[in-house]
């Protein structure tokens, strides 16, 4: 599943309880926020109701991004280039010098 991108409260919030995470902050900082599960929460951090969770999104006007293993709230600047980075690793250069459909030259 490719990462996606979505400000929707809703599917932000089914995304966790599918994967069983609670949003926390850290007691410092309310605006530095993440989903935890229960072994995740860090000693410096502290549970959140949804709506602490969601300000940030709405004050910083932050984006999730996720996929099947796992997301994360970022700008949508760093949301937009993290979606058009090149894919890495082996299926990553596999693709990237394979032609383009309609080509001559062979696929590698």
């Amino acid at each position: 599943m490719p990462k996606r991108a979505t400000t929707d409260h809703g599917e932000i919030i089914h995304f966790a309880g599918q994967h069983h995470l609670f949003p926390v902050a850290r007691r410092d900082d309310p605006m530095a926020i993440r989903l935890a599960s229960r072994d995740e929460v860090a000693e410096r951090e502290v549970r959140i109701g949804w709506p602490a969770f969601f300000r940030p999104f709405i004050d910083r006007k932050l984006v999730f991004v996720y996929d099947e293993t796992g997301g994360q709230a970022m700008t949508r600047a760093e949301a937009d280039a993290l979606r058009a980075a090149p894919a890495s690793g082996p299926a990553g250069e596999a693709s990237a010098s394979a032609t383009s459909p309609g080509s001559s030259s062979p696929l590698r």
